[in-house]
C-alpha cells in the first residue's frame, strides 16, 4: 500500500487533518532529501507544537527533480523521517510521519502557479537548497513568458519582482529568504546575485529599494546527515519519499527578531540557534567535523578500511581520532570562538556521530579533493596548535597522511584532486628532500610549513615509520 492521506487512521490521520487546515506560509525551492529530513521536519515539529501553523509549497529548481514533485503529489505531501543513530551514548530509532508539505509544483510545467504564491501575503518565508552550484550568477534573459528562468537565483528574482508588483510597499509584502546551501555567507551571496539580475533586467530603482527594505536574506549554517530510506526497518506502507536521518542536527541562522518570532524553534526545544554572528558555528564545523573527517580518511584507506564507523571501531585509529579532536583541534580553536564550551560540546557530538552504526559514510567520498580540503580544514588548525600548544603531532600526521596518499605507488589510498599531479611530482627518492619540497609549497598549503616549528621533523618521522611499518604503527607511535 502506497502512503497517502486515505491510508491514514488514528493519530496519524488527526495530525494530517490538523495540518490540512493550515495555510501555505513557506515556499521551498528544492525537493531533495536534505530539506525533507531537515527544514520540512523542523516545520512539522513547530506545527505539532502549535507555534507556527503554516505549511510548505515545494518547488523543484531543476527539471531533474520533477519525479520528486510527482511523488509528493501522489502521497498528498506525506512522507516518513526515520531517526536512527546514537544519542547520549544510547541507540535511537523512531519513525515520524511528516505533514508540513501542503503542495508540490513542477517548476517547468506549473511556474504560473508558483508565481501566484508570490502574490500571496500569507507566504512569508522562502527556503532553498539547490546545492552549492545552485547559488551562482549566470546571465539569464528577463523572462517574458510562463517558462521559468533557468537558474535558481533568476527564478527567485522573478518571484520577488512578482511579489513587488502585486503587493507593493505594503507591510505584508515582506519576505524572509532562508538559503540552506553549504556556502559561506549564503544569504548575502544570494542577495548579491538577485540584485545583479534585477539590474540586468532593468527592473527599476523602486524595486531595488523595495528589495533592500522588504526582503531579508539570512545567512545560515546547516548540519545533519540525511540519506534515502533503504528499507530498514520496514514501514507499514510504501513511501517513495522516506528519509533516514541521524539524531544530531544543527541549524544556525543569522536572522532578525521577525524570523525568530515566526519560527520560534528554541522555545519548543529544537536545536536551532538565532545569532547576530554565525562564524563560530561555521568554524567549529569546519575544524572539528570536516577537519577530523579529512584527517581520518586517507589514514583509514591506507589501513584497508572503508567507512568512518570502521575507523572508530579500530582501537589504534579511534584513539588517534579522539586525541586529535580533544588534544589538538579543540584547544587550538578555543581562542577563535566566543563560547569555547559550545565548541567542546560540538566536538563531543562529532565523535558520537562518527559511531552511528546505521550510517555507511564512505572514506573515499571524504578523501576526494583531500589536498585542498587539508589546506582549508587542517593547516590553519595546525598553525594555531603550534602557536598555542607548542605541539601539533597529530595534525602534522594528518597532513602527512594526505601527502603519503599521493606518493607514486599509493594510488589505492587516494581519490581525485586537482593538486594530485603537482603533489606527486614533488615526491623524490630522498625522504628529507621530499619533505622540504612538499611542505614548502605555499600553493599547496597557503603557507611554508617548513618554517613552522616541529612540522618538518614530525612529518618525516611519521612518513618514515608509515613506509617502514605501516600507517597504523605510525599512528600508534605518536
Amino acid at each position: 500500500m502506497r502512503l497517502h492521506a486515505g491510508a491514514l487512521d488514528g493519530e496519524a490521520r488527526a495530525s494530517f487533518e490538523r495540518a490540512r487546515a493550515m495555510p501555505i506560509r513557506v515556499v521551498q525551492i528544492g525537493e531533495g532529501i536534505f530539506l525533507r529530513g531537515f527544514v520540512d521536519w523542523l516545520v512539522h515539529r513547530l506545527n505539532e507544537s502549535g507555534t507556527f501553523q503554516g505549511r510548505i509549497a515545494v518547488v523543484n529548481p531543476r527539471p531533474s527533480g520533477a519525479h520528486h514533485v510527482h511523488q509528493f503529489q501522489e502521497q498528498d505531501g506525506l512522507y516518513t523521517v526515520l531517526v536512527r543513530g546514537m544519542q547520549d551514548g544510547r541507540p535511537v530509532e523512531n519513525a515520524e510521519l511528516v505533514t508540513s508539505v501542503a503542495r508540490a509544483f513542477d517548476s517547468t510545467r506549473e511556474w504560473a502557479q508558483v508565481l501566484q504564491l508570490a502574490r500571496d501575503p500569507l507566504v512569508e518565508i522562502a527556503v532553498s537548497n539547490t546545492t552549492e552550484l545552485g547559488v551562482r550568477y549566470e546571465p539569464v534573459p528577463r523572462p517574458m513568458s510562463d517558462a521559468p528562468p533557468g537558474t535558481y537565483p533568476a527564478k527567485l528574482t522573478q518571484y520577488l519582482h512578482e511579489r513587488y508588483l502585486a503587493l507593493g510597499w505594503q507591510e505584508t509584502s515582506r519576505l524572509i529568504v532562508v538559503p540552506c546551501e553549504l556556502i559561506d555567507d549564503n544569504g548575502q551571496q544570494l542577495r548579491s546575485i538577485v540584485e545583479r539580475h534585477a539590474a540586468d533586467w532593468q527592473l527599476g530603482g523602486d524595486f531595488m529599494r523595495w528589495l533592500r527594505d522588504r526582503v531579508e536574506f539570512c545567512d545560515t549554517l546547516v548540519d545533519r546527515i540525511v540519506t534515502p530510506y533503504a528499507g530498514d526497518p520496514p514501514l507499514p506502507y510504501e513511501d517513495a519519499l522516506a528519509v533516514t536521518v541521524e539524531p544530531y542536527y544543527l541549524f544556525a541562522i543569522r536572522g532578525s527578531e521577525r524570523l525568530k518570532a515566526l519560527w520560534p524553534f528554541e522555545e519548543v526545544g529544537l536545536h536551532v540557534h538565532y545569532a547576530d554572528d554565525i562564524r563560530d558555528f561555521r568554524l567549529q564545523k569546519l575544524r572539528a567535523l570536516n577537519g577530523t573527517h579529512t584527517a581520518l580518511a586517507n589514514l583509514g584507506l591506507m589501513a584497508g578500511l572503508e567507512t568512518v564507523l570502521e575507523v572508530m571501531q579500530h582501537p589504534t585509529l579511534s584513539a588517534y581520532v579522539r586525541h586529535l579532536v580533544h588534544g589538538e583541534i579543540v584547544p587550538a580553536t578555543e581562542r577563535r570562538v566566543s563560547r569555547p564550551e559550545m565548541l567542546r560540546d560540538f566536538a563531543h557530538d562529532v565523535l558520537e556521530r562518527f559511531q552511528n552504526p546505521y550510517l555507511e559514510h564512505k572514506l573515499r567520498s571524504i578523501a576526494t579533493n583531500a589536498v585542498s580540503k587539508a589546506r582549508i580544514r587542517l593547516v590553519p588548525t595546525l598553525l594555531d596548535a603550534v602557536e598555542r600548544l607548542g605541539d601539533a603531532r597529530r595534525l602534522t600526521a594528518a597532513v602527512a597522511a594526505v601527502c603519503l596518499a599521493y606518493r607514486p605507488g599509493m594510488e589505492r589510498a587516494a581519490e581525485p584532486d586537482p593538486a594530485a599531479d603537482r603533489l606527486r611530482a614533488l615526491w623524490q627518492d630522498d625522504l628529507g628532500a621530499s619533505a622540504h619540497a612538499i611542505l614548502s609549497d605555499a600553493e599547496l598549503w597557503s603557507a611554508d610549513l617548513t618554517q613552522v616549528p616541529g612540522v618538518l621533523d614530525g612529518w618525516i618521522r611519521f612518513v618514515e615509520m608509515a613506509l617502514r611499518e605501516g600507517p597504523v604503527q605510525a599512528v600508534a607511535s605518536l
